[in-house]
């Protein structure tokens, strides 16, 4: 089971690629938020999650859409709590284009990520260490740079093409 983490003003771009690669690859997705209310995307467009935080089932596999400031959502503790308690449990865990931001501030991003340049500089700060390649992955953790690099992580996990 796949569940994609809705922070405010999320990526529709990349949440739709997942859900969209999950039915492809015959994997019950859904997506998950603090509230059952909207969430505002980056686009303009408002998606009702399908479960809050509390009611979701535990997935095997996360997906964090890259989001305007997602970085200062890993200070909410309730969206801290949800990677904890899930975390164990998960076999892969993917990134989209700045979602690293908030996973170094819950304290579960690996030493070594792939990233675009803008988020590539602020890891760097933090002493990260930025690979080459579209993504990048260690231990669980898929690093991309977001858009159809999260495809290609998918397709690397799933070892085997996602059409389209």
């Amino acid at each position: 089971m796949l569940a994609i983490l809705l922070l405010p003003e999320f990526s529709e771009l990349e949440a739709a690629l997942a859900l969209e690669a999950a039915k492809r690859l015959g994997l019950p997705a859904y997506t998950v938020a603090k509230g059952r209310k909207g969430t505002p995307a980056l686009a303009g467009s408002v998606w009702t999650p399908t479960y809050a935080f509390p009611a979701a089932p535990p997935p095997e596999v996360l997906l964090i859409p890259g989001a305007k400031r997602p970085g200062r959502m890993a200070r909410d503790p309730s969206y801290v709590a949800f990677v904890e308690e899930m975390w164990e449990g998960l076999e892969a865990v993917f990134l989209g284009f700045n979602a690293h931001l908030f996973l170094a501030e819950v304290g579960r991003l690996p030493p070594r990520v792939a990233a675009t340049a803008e988020v590539a500089q602020a890891l760097a700060k933090q002493g990260y260490q930025v690979a080459d390649g579209s993504f990048h992955r260690e231990a669980k953790v898929y690093t991309t740079l977001g858009g159809l690099s999260l495809l290609k992580a998918l397709e690397d996990w799933a070892q085997k093409a996602i059409e389209l």
